[in-house]
């Protein structure tokens, strides 16, 4: 196999914890497509070590990073200049290093976006009375393309009120908040139901709830994706609600950070989605 010389670089995905990521089956599965003398590789950072790594890293002449939990909002914290869109969401997942400079971007948006029309090619955002399960970093960005779209209503529903109620007040009032006891009146009528909580992955507690009491044709996105069939996609599945996970999202969003440190475009095959299931369930 030929590889191009002329891009030689690294990149990488801090978290704690990271060795459940599949980031770096994405990126470098892309590389190798993509003929790249490039490699990308997982990193565990703990809390308070942050700041510390992401700029020996930078200093190591990494082109950047992806950020996964709990590090999204102290990299945008951490960012010299951040785009409008991470400033929308308030977190960033993505880190550019140019010209000495640490860049934040948020791609969740992006990727949820297309994940949604690749599954859902009908779907209007302005019709949809939304519920949201979670109110941690990945329920912001879902939230930033609600309001954004303009969605007919906006429920979120967290195990911890204070969050919600935070969310609330730095993104919109028109936010409706439910207790998690009180899910019976908040899935009441909605359209679409989205897991934002960890609930439901690979060893961990299962997703609690039944999903009775949503719109009749409503549809479901859980952006967990390990186990590919999660214990929320079962619980829609009972209610006859067409319901995906999360694992094109993380594609799409991967696909913006993958553009801006190669410079090249890479594209979302059936066989590289093929690939990624199959390597899931090695996991």
């Amino acid at each position: 196999m030929t590889v191009d010389k002329s891009v030689i670089g690294l990149a990488g995905v801090i978290g704690d914890p990271i060795s459940h990521s599949i980031s770096p089956l994405i990126q470098n599965y892309w590389i190798k497509k993509c003929k790249l003398n490039s490699y990308y590789i997982p990193i565990k950072v703990s809390n308070g070590e942050v700041e510390e790594k992401i700029h020996y890293l930078m200093k190591l002449g990494f082109l950047g990073l992806n950020v996964t939990i709990p590090h999204k909002i102290e990299a945008f914290r951490l960012a010299d200049k951040v785009t409008a869109e991470a400033t929308k969401v308030g977190a960033v997942n993505t880190l550019l290093f140019q010209d000495g400079q640490i860049i934040g971007h948020n791609t969740d948006t992006y990727g949820f976006k297309n994940s949604i029309y690749r599954n859902f090619p009908f779907y209007n955002f302005k019709k949809q009375r939304v519920l949201i399960y979670g109110a941690g970093g990945a329920s912001r960005a879902i939230l930033s393309v609600y309001l954004t779209e303009k969605a007919s209503e906006i429920r979120l529903i967290n195990r911890n009120n204070k969050r919600s109620n935070d969310l609330r007040k730095e993104f919109s009032s028109q936010i409706k908040i439910y207790d998690w006891s009180d899910h019976k009146t908040a899935i009441s009528g909605a359209t679409t139901l989205i897991n934002c909580t960890s609930l439901g992955t690979l060893n961990t507690q299962p997703f609690p709830h039944q999903l009775k009491g949503a719109h009749p044709k409503a549809v479901g996105i859980d952006l967990v994706y390990n186990p590919m069939e999660t214990s929320f996609m079962k619980s829609a599945a009972k209610e006859d609600i067409k319901c995906i996970n999360g694992l094109d999202m993380l594609v799409y969003q991967a696909r913006l950070g993958f553009i801006q440190w190669f410079k090249k475009k890479p594209a979302y095959t059936k066989d590289m989605r093929l690939f990624l299931i199959k390597s899931l369930k090695r996991f």
